[in-house]
């Protein structure tokens, strides 16, 4: 009997335009605005990926600083042919045969968190300005009409839901006080909130937490699944390190299509592989901010069958990595190419 070939892992680079890194008037990267990359050509972003060694092609919906890629009614659009940026796209990688995967930030929007102070999380702007919107606060809403809006119009392939967190990235944030807290707080300890976190043990702050993100998780699970049911999921928390009891046995980890470590340590791709389900997909990020893993390492993570997921970044307008990211880019560039041919 012949050798059934090999399936093709998915690789994918993208150029990240939720981000814009300046040089001027002094060193930054931040959030991208809505004009930053309002004019890209859209052939041109397909060719960009295509020379990385792409295989699928990545766009957001949403951007983490707030504005859609596509013409929405449930938020700002860049300035001029920006807001048909992704239906173009998508209708070329359609044109092309190509998986389409998109994105929307789910723990912040650093627009929303401006006009709607009151729901962002307690506390959540220490460690990062913006902070972290609440899933017990109108945000969900919103959130969710947005995905629905979205594959409404583009039942895309993937869509990774980034940054699912409580709060901060890091998974020991200790919840606190508010408004949108007291009745979530009540059906899930069993007690009233107290006014001041101190008042909160660790248990029932983790108990807390893992809870409402459980019940997030359904809502966004239960209105892709309904409106696009062939559309994969995959969530960023990001998985740091293994076995976080944040995540242990969670709805997010057992029921997501994918499974995402983004700084893919060994650790932790040991750890999803331990609990991944046959059908669920292992994402492992070959460049990251942390810098760019070795060749060998992606052609066995393409052995076993991983998607390659990276990212890298630019200064608008143009649509080229950073100079200082270019090895990286070129590094990764070299690896895809290598392992096409692998299994071309």
């Amino acid at each position: 009997m012949p050798e059934q070939p090999k399936k093709k892992p998915t690789l994918l680079l993208m150029f990240d335009l939720n981000w814009s890194v300046h040089d001027a008037p002094h060193p930054f990267t931040g959030p991208s605005t809505p004009q930053d990359w309002a004019f890209i050509d859209p052939r041109e972003y397909l060719d960009w990926h295509l020379e990385m060694g792409n295989n699928a092609i990545f766009l957001q919906a949403y951007t983490y600083g707030g504005y859609a890629f596509y013409p929405t009614r449930l938020g700002p659009v860049p300035p001029g042919p920006g807001r048909e940026l992704l239906p173009r796209l998508y209708e070329l990688a359609q044109e092309a045969g190509l998986p389409f995967w998109s994105y929307f930030c789910v723990g912040a929007d650093v627009a929303m968190s401006a006009y709607r102070h009151d729901w962002v999380i307690p506390e959540s702007r220490r460690n990062w300005w913006h902070g972290f919107l609440a899933p017990e606060s109108p945000w969900a809403d919103l959130f969710c009409a947005r995905v629905e809006e979205f594959l409404e119009q583009f039942p895309v392939d993937w869509i990774l839901f980034d940054w699912f967190c409580y709060g901060d990235l890091d998974s020991g944030f200790h919840m606190q006080p508010a408004w949108f807290v007291k009745q979530p707080f009540r059906e899930i300890i069993g007690r009233e909130m107290p006014e001041d976190s101190s008042q909160i043990t660790p248990e029932e702050s983790l108990t807390y937490k893992r809870e409402v993100l459980a019940r997030f998780f359904a809502r966004i699970r239960k209105t892709v699944k309904e409106t696009s049911p062939a559309t994969r999921i995959a969530f960023n928390p990001p998985d740091w390190k293994p076995a976080d009891p944040l995540w242990v046995n969670h709805p997010m980890v057992n029921e997501s299509d994918g499974l995402l470590a983004e700084y893919s340590k060994p650790e932790t791709l040991q750890w999803l592989e331990s609990v991944r389900r046959p059908e669920q997909q292992i994402i492992a990020t070959p460049i990251n901010v942390e810098g760019v893993v070795e060749e060998e390492v992606m052609l066995e993570w393409a052995e076993k069958g991983y998607v390659l997921n990276g990212y890298i970044w630019g200064t608008p307008p143009r649509l080229q990595p950073h100079p200082s990211l270019q090895p990286k880019g070129e590094a990764i560039r070299r690896a895809f190419h290598r392992i096409a041919l692998q299994y071309s």
